[in-house]
């Protein structure tokens, strides 16, 4: 089989069922491979030994290169919608998707090349993790009488 990981296994998968392809799919959206197991009457350990199945591992790789191939595709979308808080947000809200925006094209921030190493997480992950913090900084705040922006003690 053409691009299959290299393997010392002794035995290996020869095509993916249906069964496998789910499994997969819940592997990829992040359940744990407990979950996994009870739903589908397996074992916890044939769920890591799938996990481990050179077959497995590269429909695994595709389905990532159509969910990145997916995520490239909305950021037209994404960037509407930074221009679109930019325009027409509040002063919150702009100074926010202004600080994504440069964040996203590296002009602030890590650059997203560190992140490419393996060493760091992901970029994409980098700034989701950012913006929960902004959104969590935004709900610890109170707006006063005068509309002024205060910090809650």
């Amino acid at each position: 089989m053409d691009n299959l990981p290299e393997t010392t296994r002794k035995v290996t998968l020869q095509e993916l069922s249906q069964k496998h392809r789910e499994i997969a799919s819940m592997l990829a959206q992040g359940v744990d491979r407990q979950t996994i197991a009870a739903a589908w009457d397996i074992t916890p350990e044939y769920v890591t030994w799938l996990g481990g199945d050179p077959l497995f591992v590269r429909y695994v790789r595709e389905m990532s290169k159509l969910a990145e191939t997916q995520l490239e595709a909305m950021f037209t979308k994404s960037v509407e919608v930074i221009a679109d808080q930019l325009h027409s947000g509040n002063g919150e809200d702009k100074l926010k998707a202004a600080r994504l925006q440069m964040e996203a094209t590296g002009r602030v921030g890590k650059d997203r090349r560190t992140h490419e190493s393996g060493d760091s997480p992901d970029h994409l992950e980098v700034l989701a993790q950012r913006l929960v913090k902004l959104l969590n900084n935004t709900r610890e705040r109170t707006i006063d009488v005068q509309g002024q922006v205060v910090q809650q003690e």
